[in-house]
């Protein structure tokens, strides 16, 4: 097993609405002052959420970036997606994690809708050689030059497969791009849920042989 440091991580969900929701229902003057909310929304600032509109009917879209532009949360009229990129400890994790739970309790949505779910993570081998020794394990051919595996995984007490993507990474030199994608039911105990998911990332990696080290403190 390959126990790894994450260099940098993210996540990212999209969840779409059971029916489009109209420019008048939608009532984005209200959820732009919910999130900037700082009890129950994610304490976003007024001049980080922009407004775009086309039309009368289902042509907006509110868009916000935060974090340091490492964030972003984009709403239209069929669905709404959140998205971190770029953290690296964890202190990150506990953010990305807070900023999670809220998004979710704040938005209330339909226990029968579903969320996709897309993580990343670089994680860092020793050396060049040694990652190319790990990759080498999924290549089949000489003709391939840079080997990589996909495969698709079932984790107890998780509801759905989880798409598992190792390859080398193109920005941690010595490292691997890891991406998993998966979905789940918006009917869950968010706190406990949402804290969980860096388990089932690592868990899932591990059927690859392929393991990561707790979130750093410090870069």
């Amino acid at each position: 097993m390959e126990i790894l440091p994450m260099d940098f991580f993210g996540v990212h969900v999209d969840v779409p609405f059971p029916a489009p929701r109209g420019f008048a229902e939608a009532r984005l003057e209200a959820f732009g002052a919910a999130l900037c909310d700082t009890t129950k929304g994610l304490s976003l600032r007024a001049d980080q959420i922009r407004l775009k509109r086309w039309d009368d009917l289902f042509g907006y879209e509110l868009s916000a970036q935060f974090f340091g532009e490492n964030g972003t949360l984009t709403r239209t009229a069929d669905r709404i997606k959140f998205g971190v990129r770029s953290a690296r400890t964890a202190a990150d994790w506990t953010i990305i994690r807070d900023t999670l739970v809220r998004f979710y309790q704040l938005l209330d949505f339909d226990p029968k809708t579903v969320t996709a779910l897309s993580a990343h993570a670089h994680g860092k081998f020793p050396s060049v050689e040694e990652r190319d020794g790990f990759l080498q394990r999924f290549s089949y051919s000489p003709l391939v030059n840079r080997p990589a595996t996909l495969g698709y995984v079932t984790i107890l007490d998780w509801e759905k497969d989880i798409r598992v993507l190792i390859e080398q990474s193109n920005v941690v030199p010595g490292g691997v791009f890891v991406t998993w994608d998966t979905q789940f039911a918006n009917s869950q105990d968010w706190e406990p849920f949402i804290a969980g998911l860096p388990t089932l990332m690592d868990n899932s990696a591990n059927l690859f042989d392929l393991g990561f080290e707790p979130f750093r403190e410090v870069v």
